[in-house]
């Protein structure tokens, strides 16, 4: 009775090892492709609403917003060897932005810059830091106002997936409620040019975009990319 206890407990203990593995395996949560190293190409994810980008900026007390959206996010990234746990993107773009449903909304992204680590994107909790070259800031002018984001700062919100089936996979990259201090938030104009009052203490959320990025060698030719 003993001797088969003992074996018992050893088989819980081996099938407890053996699932911890798989567990931490599967938990990988890196960036792939088959090209090394790899460039990664961002464009729209569609033509839809799918590929917008929208960024709300509001005060304190949320009693006023205003929101932007872009129509698409474009930009490039690399990796030197695969599997990768974070990548920088870079010459970054955005395109046909509106301010309250207003077209005329210029993204000025003045060499600031998005890295973004791979650990936990498959619950969108994965973590995006910008950077900005020194003195410079993301400034989106708009209807006479101009607001400013300041870089030096990380979130939380990104999520991965991929789509296709070898070897043309793609990753989509999702954003998802990421929240930008108050503190990095500043607007120039007036309340009726800002369509929010600028001297107060304002507050950004990037609710949602998403965003392909294909993997390609330096001469441009399409490789396998995929995330896991």
């Amino acid at each position: 009775m003993i001797r088969n206890l003992k074996v018992l407990l050893a088989a819980a203990l081996a099938l407890t090892a053996l699932g911890a593995i798989a567990a931490s395996a599967h938990a990988a949560d890196e960036f792939n492709c088959s090209a090394t190293p790899c460039r990664g190409t961002l464009k729209p994810d569609g033509t839809g609403k799918t590929a917008h980008h929208v960024f709300i900026v509001e005060n304190t007390a949320k009693t006023e917003s205003v929101s932007f959206t872009c129509e698409t996010l474009s930009g490039e990234g690399s990796i030197a060897t695969s599997p990768a746990t974070q990548v920088t993107a870079e010459n970054l773009n955005y395109a046909n932005c509106t301010a309250n449903g207003s077209s005329g909304v210029v993204v000025d992204m003045n060499g600031c810059t998005y890295s973004f680590k791979a650990l936990n994107g498959t619950t969108d909790g994965a973590e995006v830091t910008v950077a900005c070259p020194t003195g410079k800031q993301i400034e989106i002018t708009y209807n006479g106002c101009v607001m400013d984001v300041k870089g030096g700062f990380s979130a939380t919100g990104i999520g991965y997936s991929t789509v296709g089936v070898s070897p043309n996979r793609e990753i989509t990259a999702t954003t998802s409620n990421v929240v930008i201090p108050e503190a990095q938030i500043k607007a120039t104009g007036t309340k009726a040019q800002c369509l929010i009052n600028p001297e107060q203490a304002l507050l950004g959320t990037y609710t949602t975009g998403n965003t392909l990025v294909t993997g390609e060698t330096a001469g441009g030719e399409m490789k396998d990319a995929w995330y896991a």
